[in-house]
């Protein structure tokens, strides 16, 4: 009898062993699953216990999850198209206030009427700059940038830049300092997309910095583009400063929404570059690296 009781809790002890071993390892397949991002489902042996309740409750909480990304990333894509084009119809009526002041600024009758239609033109150039780096935000976030490629002489683009932008120089009472080495300096870039960056880190030196604004071109084994300006505000964070809508140093968003910067930074890296800042002896210095242009162009 003894003998007997002893077999069957030997087998009783084998069959637990033996279920125990298939649950550890149902359950060491369920996590190692659960690790795989590139998993959707957990697929697990049925076999009508508790695990099995447990992994098709993970199963429905996975396909919820899977369901809302979905559904989040659509409306997402609608917000971004509605913000491109609510910014594209207020630009076009934006252009037309902009010019009918210019109008009115030169038909002004006296100084008083002049000085009103100045500040509310320059408040509507703001304005229509705002506008336009928020329609080209939505563009770069729903479709991203895609870049055209070529040898563009960097020197010749930035003499023609600070000439272009000699009024606005002088109406802030910068001086723009840059030796023209009268060579060409090719970078691999994206015309349109390199032009835009320089502007837009030209308009933030002016409207940011005082004095003067440096512009420094070098090549070696790429080709770098710094522009430098004198700076108040020491606080600035260069690893920040290219974030969508950075706004911590209140002297460097007084006149603007953080926009400029980020898109300077998605164009720059469209074109394979990087972009870098750094503050020292009160100087703000951006940096632009690009790959070398084809000489033979």
């Amino acid at each position: 009898m003894e003998i007997f009781v002893i077999i069957v809790l030997s087998a009783a002890v084998c069959v637990l062993a033996a279920k125990l071993f298939s649950l550890k390892s149902r359950i060491g397949s369920v996590s190692k699953q659960l690790d795989d991002k590139d998993n959707t489902l957990i697929i697990t042996q049925f076999n009508g216990d508790e695990l099995e309740v447990v992994v098709k409750k993970i199963n429905l909480m996975i396909e919820n999850n899977h369901k809302a990304k979905v559904e989040i990333s659509r409306e997402q894509t609608a917000l971004k198209q509605a913000i491109a084009d609510v910014s594209h119809d207020i630009r076009t009526p934006l252009t037309s206030v902009v010019g009918y002041l210019q109008l009115a600024e030169r038909s002004a009758e006296n100084e008083d009427q002049r000085t009103n239609i100045s500040i509310a033109l320059e408040r509507a150039r703001y304005c229509s700059s705002l506008v336009n780096d928020f329609f080209e935000l939505s563009i770069i976030d729903s479709k991203g940038c895609e870049s055209v490629m070529e040898s563009i002489d960097v020197n010749d683009m930035l003499c023609e830049m600070i000439l272009a932008n000699f009024p606005n120089f002088e109406a802030k009472s910068i001086t723009p300092h840059f030796e023209d080495s009268g060579k060409p300096v090719y970078a691999h870039a994206d015309r349109k997309m390199l032009t835009r960056v320089i502007q837009n880190l030209i308009s933030n030196g002016i409207k940011y910095g005082r004095d003067w604004l440096d512009f420094n071109l070098t090549a070696d084994e790429a080709v770098h583009i710094s522009i430098s300006n004198p700076i108040s505000d020491h606080e600035i964070d260069t690893e920040k400063m290219f974030d969508k809508f950075y706004r911590e140093s209140r002297s460097r968003t007084a006149g603007g929404a953080g926009i400029g910067l980020y898109i300077c930074k998605q164009f720059v890296e469209a074109m394979d570059g990087g972009i870098s800042a750094s503050v020292g002896d009160g100087m703000l210095i951006i940096t632009i690296t690009l790959g070398i242009g084809d000489v033979n162009v």
